[in-house]
């Protein structure tokens, strides 16, 4: 009972930021494509291409895959295959998802917190994208960040899988 109480408290917290997070990465990439026909455009018609579009593209493509990840587990969005899962008892399928998300949480807790020590060397580096020169850390952290409220979403689905898988 207490552990889909926690899980709705979650999904009632994170979902306006999931959802904003989202909508940001779905802003991005229309930035992006705005980005590239400009860049497709100067280059054809002007013979005059848009300097560092291919590397604010690259840098840009981050925020619009880390940011959708969130809001992505939250729908629940991702492809899964059931074959076999599907065919057994719904306490049997939370059970297999419990393992499932704990490996996943595991997974995300350990990306989140290497990529937040590689920030940390990128700031301190002061390293810089080629063209442009613009610093790499704040994508970095960006990243970092996203991974954490990954893992915040992977909670909440583990919380409701245990719930299921426990009969209440």
């Amino acid at each position: 009972m207490w552990l889909r109480k926690a899980a709705d408290f979650a999904r009632r917290g994170l979902s306006p930021l999931t959802r904003v997070v989202g909508n940001i990465g779905a802003s991005v990439i229309a930035v992006m494509m705005l980005l590239t026909v400009t860049d497709v455009v100067g280059r054809r018609v002007f013979n005059h291409p848009l300097g560092g579009s291919y590397e604010l593209s690259e840098l840009m493509l981050v925020i619009v895959v880390f940011f959708s990840f969130a809001h992505c587990e939250f729908l629940r969005g991702h492809i899964t295959i059931g074959l076999v899962v599907s065919r057994l008892k719904q306490r049997a399928q939370n059970v297999i998802d419990s393992i499932m998300y704990v490996f996943f949480l595991a997974m995300f807790c350990l990306l989140t917190w290497r990529l937040w020590l590689y920030a940390m060397e990128v700031r301190q580096h002061n390293l810089l994208s080629g063209v442009l020169e613009v610093p790499i850390f704040p994508f970095v952290f960006l990243e970092s960040l996203c991974c954490a409220l990954l893992s915040l979403v992977v909670l909440m689905r583990l919380l409701l899988f245990f719930a299921g898988a426990l009969g209440r």
